[in-house]
């Protein structure tokens, strides 16, 4: 069995943020596929069950309609959660220009209580966070540079070590971008997942309402009418041939 490998040196520990941002999508994902086995339950009930119960109790074209519709109602509403759904579990890519979007007003308007805890000393801005990277990348590069061509010991032991302290800086400013694209990344997808649970509740009043209409579609049909009999004067005699259940005027 191998050892497991050492960090390297300069580099920056394991982020935890960057870690639970991404449980976080992970855990929305997994509540999407939730919603979207419920739907298709429900779905399979309306549409495997429904028919069997009702469809011997339609009698006439106006219940044909009226179940048809309601089972289209249902339909739609199951469509609509696994469509909506479906859209949190969409691979997406996030940039730092997404964070102009109206979407993420909510994110922008957390970033700006405390914009250092997301852009750091340096930077307001993720253009600024890529001016800083730049300009820490340039100057490690410099000094590493000079450092090739320095005789001196002591100098040499200075220039190495600012050009790590700026290589450590230039990594943790890559840090601090990619927890703010997985702050944006989250976002998307926590907005989706908002999306469809409102999309969900009004589904759902859709797949009742059509189940309601589908069953109760047989329930008006009509009684069987009434034949009202009028007798004449009876005959002095009635026919032997004519039996009572033949003809209600007999007595």
């Amino acid at each position: 069995m191998s050892a497991p490998a050492e960090p390297q040196p300069g580099a920056p520990d394991p982020d935890p943020v960057l870690a639970d941002l991404r449980a976080s999508v992970t855990d929305m994902r997994a509540t999407a596929r939730w919603m979207t086995a419920a739907a298709a339950a429900v779905g399979a009930l309306v549409l495997a069950g429904g028919p069997l119960v009702v469809v011997k109790d339609l009698d006439d074209a106006g219940d044909v309609v009226a179940a048809s519709g309601g089972m289209l109602l249902a339909v739609v509403g199951v469509v609509w959660v696994v469509w909506r759904t479906g859209d949190v579990l969409a691979p997406r890519t996030a940039t730092l220009d997404d964070l102009g979007s109206p979407e993420l007003d909510g994110l922008r308007a957390l970033i700006d209580r405390s914009p250092a805890d997301f852009y750091g000393p340096t930077a307001s801005t993720p253009a600024g966070l890529r001016r800083e990277r730049r300009l820490r990348l340039t100057v490690a590069a410099r000094l590493e540079a000079l450092l090739a061509r320095e005789d001196d010991p002591a100098r040499a032991r200075i220039l190495t070590h600012e050009a790590a302290v700026a290589r450590r800086n230039a990594l943790l400013i890559q840090r601090l971008q990619h927890r703010l694209l997985a702050w944006v990344h989250a976002w998307h997808v926590r907005q989706s997942l908002r999306r469809a649970r409102r999309d969900t509740l009004i589904a759902s009043l859709l797949v009742l309402a059509g189940a309601v209409l589908y069953v109760t579609a047989p329930l008006d049909a009509k009684a069987e009418p009434t034949v009202v009999y009028v007798c004449g004067a009876a005959p002095a005699a009635p026919p032997k041939a004519v039996h009572l259940k033949e003809d209600p005027c007999v007595r």
